[in-house]
């Protein structure tokens, strides 16, 4: 019998409001919709938890699920009752996390863009 590796996916998922939940809150109610649409062995068949990195970004968090549930793990979070946006999924760490870096600072980037329009005079 051989010995296969769990494959993983990291989700990026960002907050647009700035009072972003805090990380226990939003894992317990992205918990707790799982288990209600999917069953409790399901969700334990998904070993989803919630990554902290060093260089933790208020408004993103960053998810860790099992590759096989990685589509009841995205239904579950597009049925929070939260205004969410998934930045990025990739097999690891290091890729989702660069790109979740770039997608803030593009955002916040249009986001001054559009309270600040700069007019030309002809």
């Amino acid at each position: 019998m051989t010995l296969t590796k769990k494959k993983f996916r990291y989700i990026a998922i960002f907050f647009p409001n700035k009072p972003a939940l805090e990380p226990g809150k939003f894992f317990d109610e992205f918990s707790g919709r799982f288990i209600e649409v999917f069953g409790a062995m399901e969700y334990f068949n998904s070993l989803s938890r919630l990554i902290k990195s060093k260089e933790s970004v208020d408004n993103v968090f960053i998810l860790k699920c099992n590759l096989d549930s990685l589509s009841s793990t995205l239904i579950s979070l597009y049925l929070l009752n939260q205004e969410i946006i998934t930045v990025s999924i990739s097999g690891t760490l290091k890729q989702v996390k660069k790109k979740s870096h770039l997608f803030r600072k593009s955002f916040f980037e249009s986001q001054t863009s559009i309270k600040n329009p700069s007019f030309e005079h002809v």
